[in-house]
C-alpha cells in the first residue's frame, strides 16, 4: 500500500517501531565494534525506510506534547490524522537543503538575560528527527560513561549521583572545578564538528546545511559562521558529539603526571585515573580531586582542549571550591539546582563523640528562592481557590519530584510553612473584611495528617498538597555502560518504575504490565510518552480503579480514543480499538 493511500490510524506502528529499533540496535552493535562501514550501511537503510520517515513525522507532531512554536513556515503543529502529516513523511528526504530558521528569545533562569532559540520549520524538524534516529545509536555506543545531558535514559539525577560517588570514595574533602562552557551552542566551530562526525557524505552535507541555514531575527537575515542553534531537534546531539572526549583527555593527562599517596608512594596509572572525577551535563562540568593544583591544572588543560572547537570556559561562571573548607566564603558548590557539600555529623561510638563528615546534597538556595517566587507570581494571577489549586499543584509536584531524591525533608517542611503564609495573604487580600477564623474555615480542611488548602467541587473536596506530603526516595544511578539501544529491555523497563516523578499509579501499572504498553505490547523506553487510559471510559460508566485502567503509549492512547469515537455508543470500545490497531 502506498504511503499516500494510508490513513494515519491504519499505520502499523508496532511493526514500524520494531523495524527501526532493530536497525538502531545493529548500528549500536557495529559502532561498539568499531566497524564504521557497517554503521554507515545500516544508517542509510534506516534513513531511506518508510517506517523511519513515518516515525520521524510522528515524533515532531503527535508525540510533541509541549509548547508548539512555529518556524518561518508559520506551522505550529500538524494534526496526526491529516493528509499533511502523511505528505510530510512521503516527501521526507535528506537532500542537503535546509529552510531558514526563526529566531526567538526566552528568559534565562536566574538572570535578566534572554536565551536565543532557533526554531526550524516543521519539514526540517522531521528531517532532523530522521537524522537523529540514525546518528544517536552510533554515538551512544561511543559516549563517555560520565556524560549525562541530552541522552536517552540518563538525566540530572544520574549526574548528581555520579558526583556523590566521586566525593564519597575518599574520607577527605575534595577540591572542585565547577565549570560552565561559555555560549557553547552558539560558538561550536562548524569544521571541527563535521570532522568529529565522521559520517557518510549525504548526511554530512545535510548537517552542514542545517548549521549554515540563515537565521531570521525579526526582519534581519544572518548566516551563522559558528554554532548550532538551540531549538533544533538534532542540536543537543551535535553538542554532545562536539564535547565528546573531555573525560578521556583528562584521564590521559592525569595518568602521565606524578602523583603520590598519603605515605609518599607513587600512584599507579589506574589509581591516578581513579582519583580524578569528571562529570558533564551538556555544557556544565564538575571536576573533583583532593589536590588543588590538580584541579587548577585541569582547568588549563580543559581550556586548551576546548579552544580547538572555538570554545572556552566562562570565567564568570567557573570557580574552584572545596566540599569541606570555605573558599572565598563558600563551602561546596551548586550543580543543576542542587547544593553539594560535606557536613560534620555527630556520632556516638562506644561512649566517645566523633565528628565525621558526610556528604549531603540538598536543593540550592537559588532554586528555593526561584520556586518561592514562582508560587508568589502565580498566586497574584489567581482569583478563585479552584484556580490556585489548578495552578500551584503542577508547580509544587514538579519541584518536589525533582528534589525528592536528595536530602530535602527540612526544605520541604520550610516550604510548607512559606506556602501556608502565602495562601493566608492571598485569602486576606480576597476577603479584607473577614477574620482569620472565617478564612481558615472557608479555605482549609483537615486532611490525612494536616490542614489542606482547597475548595469543594460537586460535593468533593479538592485540596492542594503541600511540599511536606511528598516523600524522599533515593535515585539509583544508571550503569555506566548501559544504553537504550543495547537490547536489554528488561533493565530499562524496570528502571522506568523508579525514575523521579513517576507516580505510584504509573509505577504499579508498569509492574503489572511488565513494562509493556497495554495495547501495542511493545516495551516502554526512556523518553516514551506514557498515559493512563480507562479501558471503559468514565463517560460510559467505567470505574476509576486499577481494574479499569491500563498504561499506553501516547500515540496508542490517541488511536484507541479515535477508535472509540468511530464505534458510536458501544459501551466497551476496547475490542473495536484492538481490531483497528491489529
Amino acid at each position: 500500500m502506498e504511503m499516500q493511500e494510508l490513513q494515519w490510524n491504519q499505520i502499523q506502528w508496532k511493526n514500524a517501531e520494531t523495524r527501526v529499533r532493530k536497525l538502531q540496535e545493529k548500528i549500536f552493535l557495529h559502532s561498539k565494534k568499531g566497524n564504521l562501514n557497517k554503521v554507515h550501511l545500516y544508517q542509510k537503510f534506516l534513513t531511506q525506510s518508510r517506517s523511519a520517515r513515518l516515525l520521524a513525522v510522528r515524533k515532531v507532531t503527535q508525540d510533541n506534547r509541549g509548547k508548539n512554536t512555529a518556524g518561518i513556515d508559520g506551522v505550529k503543529s500538524i494534526a496526526p490524522g491529516s493528509r499533511l502529516a502523511l505528505s510530510r513523511a512521503k516527501d521526507l528526504d535528506l537532500n542537503g537543503k535546509a529552510d531558514k530558521i526563526r529566531r526567538v528569545y526566552i528568559p534565562k533562569a536566574g538572570t535578566k538575560e534572554r536565551r536565543p532559540l532557533g526554531i526550524p520549520t516543521m519539514r526540517d524538524r522531521a528531517k532532523q528527527a530522521l537524522a537523529k534516529f540514525a546518528l544517536e545509536p552510533e554515538w551512544e555506543a561511543l559516549f563517555e560513561p560520565n556524560s549525562y545531558g541530552f541522552r536517552p535514559g540518563r538525566g540530572c539525577h544520574d549526574a548528581v549521583e555520579a558526583i556523590l560517588r566521586g566525593i564519597s570514595q575518599s574520607r577527605e574533602g575534595k577540591f572542585v572545578l565547577d565549570a560552565d562552557i561559555k555560549k557553547c551552542f552558539d560558538r561550536i566551530d562548524h569544521a571541527a564538528l563535521i570532522k568529529r562526525l565522521r559520517t557518510w557524505p549525504q548526511l554530512e552535507v545535510q548537517i552542514h546545511a542545517w548549521l549554515k541555514a540563515g537565521i531570521l531575527d525579526g526582519g534581519a537575515l544572518s548566516h551563522p559562521g559558528m554554532g548550532t542553534p538551540q531549538g533544533g531537534v538534532i542540536s543537543p546531539l551535535l553538542c554532545n558529539i562536539a564535547l565528546h572526549g573531555i573525560e578521556k583527555h583528562l584521564s590521559q593527562w592525569i595518568s602521565e603526571i606524578k602523583l603520590k599517596d598519603s605515605k609518599g608512594r607513587s600512584l599507579s596509572r589506574r589509581d591516578k585515573v581513579a582519583s580524578l572525577t569528571t562529570v558533564r551535563y551538556a555544557d556544565d562540568l564538575v571536576i573533583l580531586h583532593k589536590y588543588q593544583w590538580v584541579v587548577e591544572s585541569a582547568r588549563e588543560i580543559l581550556n586548551l582542549w576546548l579552544s580547538e572547537l572555538g570554545l572556552e570556559l566562562n570565567p564568570d561562571k567557573t570557580r574552584i571550591g572545596h566540599t569541606t573548607n570555605p573558599i572565598e566564603g563558600t563551602v561546596g558548590f551548586d550543580f543543576l539546582g542542587f547544593n553539594v557539600r560535606k557536613y560534620p555529623v555527630k556520632v556516638n561510638h562506644r561512649g566517645k563523640l566523633h565528628l565525621p563528615e558526610k556528604t549531603f546534597i540538598k536543593p540550592s538556595k537559588q532554586s528555593i528562592k526561584d520556586h518561592v517566587d514562582d508560587i508568589r507570581t502565580e498566586l497574584r494571577k489567581c482569583v478563585t481557590a479552584e484556580a490556585v489549586v489548578a495552578k500551584l499543584t503542577p508547580i509544587i509536584r514538579g519541584w518536589c519530584n525533582y528534589y525528592s531524591t536528595v536530602v530535602s525533608k527540612e526544605v520541604f517542611s520550610k516550604l510548607r510553612y512559606i506556602l501556608f503564609n502565602q495562601l493566608v495573604l492571598w485569602a486576606q487580600r480576597k476577603h479584607p473584611t473577614r477574620g482569620s477564623h472565617w478564612i481558615r474555615a472557608h479555605y482549609w480542611q483537615r486532611g490525612k495528617t494536616q490542614l489542606e488548602f482547597g475548595h469543594t467541587k460537586s460535593g468533593k473536596w479538592l485540596g492542594l498538597k503541600p511540599h511536606n506530603t511528598y516523600g524522599i526516595k533515593r535515585h539509583v544511578k544508571v550503569k555506566g555502560d548501559k544504553s537504550v539501544y543495547d537490547g536489554d529491555t528488561s533493565y530499562w523497563a524496570q528502571r522506568l518504575r523508579k525514575l523521579p516523578g513517576v507516580s505510584t499509579r504509573v509505577s504499579k501499572l508498569l509492574k503489572t504490565q511488565k513494562g509493556k504498553c497495554g495495547l501495542c505490547k511493545l516495551n516502554f523506553c526512556p523518553g516514551d510518552i506514557m498515559e493512563v487510559d480507562h479501558v471503559v471510559p468514565l463517560s460510559r460508566g467505567g470505574k476509576d480503579d486499577y481494574t479499569n485502567v491500563q498504561l499506553l503509549h501516547g500515540h496508542c492512547h490517541d488511536q484507541k480514543t479515535a477508535a472509540e469515537r468511530t464505534v458510536g455508543e458501544e459501551p466497551l470500545a476496547l475490542r473495536g480499538a484492538r481490531a483497528v490497531l491489529k
